[in-house]
């Protein structure tokens, strides 16, 4: 990798012409250490010359210290050695210009700009393939102390691997399978349940009103749920919000990911004035034309604070952030089904398994590595049972692309992960209406995954005796377990197996129209 880098100090006053030798002497001492420490590569500060109150700087760098690196060390050490000493205080520095040289694989497919950067060009020398990238001057410290820039070289080749190879590896392995169940229809089921009255689509898209009939069964699934798992393996249930500032997004890693495949959220925006009068012309308006003024009303609220909860996971962990969890405190094992969750989910989407609001059930649990995957791997056996035994549903198994790897842009982390040691399982259910077993899309309604340390790190979460901190979630919705269900045992209570009935009192008659 090279670089060359063209940067200024700024100076609370002018350096004296006495000082210069020392000057020299600093930086002299700092090229020699940077490259005694090097086995390969060299680092150098071609030139160095004070105007007024500014220090200027050129420094050259291939496979060595990286020159944005050297710009804040030498910060620390001018102040220190230098400033005390002349009474000269470094108010900081700037960019004037600054290319960073790194080797690709491959070109990219079609050209793509990034934020702070000011040019991407790529070419090829001596049989080798380059991305020369110039930094925007005008980048904040602030950015270059938080490794924007490597991040910025990073995302370059995640970007042209993406174009290359698409968002994410294929990793989709069947490792269980229920075998063969009894079907009752080959008929779709979001079209059987809007004919018997049992869900009704909203205005809004991809959103369903669930009725009397239909509610009762999510009622029920529920209460398998707390008989079959939460009970047996100690759950308690929370109440986790459902708002989600952007502060959680960046620790969970979701931000990264923001429509990219992976995470596609519902923004929430604030008034910028919650007053009657701040918002009487908006009244006004829709009094007396009927519309919404959609344009003016998106004058007066703010910028995205966050959005509607994608997921009950990362606004848990606010909940234990920056604290030290007690020892006899684990495994934490919680649930939460407080209300719905939301994703904008791409393109028309019809069917009831495919909605923008969910019933989301989220299945949490924390504790050392061994007590995570202990319980992940108990969660997975009576997640098993429920499809298999009691629903009697056709499902499989699939070792999976863990979705947090995804939406961070990190699949090449899964290679070195082992099994379900740390990793995603997929339970997936036969849709008869799709067609043929081995040709026709399976629908995915239930994940367990055992995450390891990402959010311990992320919300820095500690435990007692420096016991290492492990999690996992299991996620499926309600939709989609009735979507699953119906599809293959049809609407016909009689046909419906007994395992599934006892949880049923009475299912309520649908209303009827005329």
């Amino acid at each position: 990798m090279k670089y060359y880098l063209e940067a200024h100090f700024n100076l609370s006053g002018y350096i004296p012409e006495e000082s210069k030798d020392e000057l020299q002497k600093i930086f002299n001492e700092f090229v020699t250490k940077t490259n005694e420490t090097r086995l390969e590569g060299n680092f150098e500060i071609q030139k160095w010359e004070s105007k007024e109150n500014k220090l200027f700087l050129k420094i050259d760098s291939e496979d060595s210290l990286s020159p944005h690196v050297a710009i804040l060390r030498l910060r620390k050490q001018l102040s220190n050695q230098f400033g005390k000493k002349y009474r000269l205080g470094v108010r900081g520095f700037n960019f004037d210009k600054y290319t960073i040289e790194n080797k690709i694989e491959d070109f990219p497919t079609s050209e793509f700009t990034l934020p702070l950067t000011k040019k991407l060009d790529f070419k090829e020398q001596n049989g080798k393939k380059w991305v020369k990238i110039e930094i925007d001057p005008e980048i904040e410290e602030d950015f270059i102390e938080k490794g924007a820039i490597e991040r910025i070289v990073r995302r370059v080749g995640e970007k042209i691997s993406k174009q290359l190879y698409g968002s994410k590896k294929e990793h989709h392995e069947i490792v269980w399978y229920s075998g063969k169940k009894e079907l009752h229809t080959d008929e779709n089921p979001t079209q059987l349940m809007q004919k018997a009255n049992w869900i009704q689509r909203t205005n809004y898209r991809n959103q369903w009103i669930l009725s009397p009939t239909l509610t009762t069964l999510a009622e029920a699934l529920k209460q398998i749920m707390v008989d079959q798992i939460y009970k047996p393996l100690g759950f308690d249930q929370m109440m986790i919000p459902k708002l989600v500032d952007w502060s959680v997004w960046m620790r969970s890693e979701h931000a990264e990911g923001i429509y990219q495949g992976g995470f596609e959220p519902y923004f929430v925006v604030q008034p910028k004035e919650p007053t009657p009068e701040y918002f009487e012309e908006i009244a006004d308006y829709i009094t007396i034309t009927k519309t919404i003024p959609s344009e003016k009303l998106a004058e007066k609220v703010t910028a995205p604070i966050g959005g509607l909860s994608y997921a009950q996971c990362p606004p848990f962990w606010v909940w234990l952030q920056g604290k030290t969890l007690a020892k006899e405190s684990l495994p934490i094992k919680i649930y939460d089904w407080s209300g719905p969750t939301y994703r904008y989910e791409s393109g028309s989407a019809y069917g009831f398994e495919r909605v923008d609001e969910l019933h989301r059930i989220e299945t949490l649990f924390i504790g050392s590595p061994e007590q995570t995957k202990k319980i992940g791997g108990e969660v997975r056996e009576k997640l098993r049972l429920i499809f298999d035994e009691v629903l009697d549903l056709e499902v499989r198994e699939a070792r999976v692309m863990p979705w947090w790897l995804q939406q961070s842009h990190k699949e090449e982390e899964m290679d070195a992960e082992e099994e379900l040691v740390v990793g995603t399982i997929d339970f997936e259910a036969y849709m008869p209406y799709r067609g043929k077993r081995e040709d026709s899309e399976w629908l995915e309604m239930q994940n367990v995954s055992v995450i390891g340390h990402k959010y311990p790190k992320g919300f820095s979460v500690k435990a007692e005796e420096n016991i290492e901190l492990w999690s996992g979630c299991c996620g499926g919705s309600f939709e989609r377990f009735l979507t699953a269900f119906i599809a293959q045992k049809g609407i016909d209570q009689s046909k419906w197996p007994e395992s599934f009935l006892k949880y049923i009192d009475k299912l309520p008659e649908p209303i009827k129209f005329h």
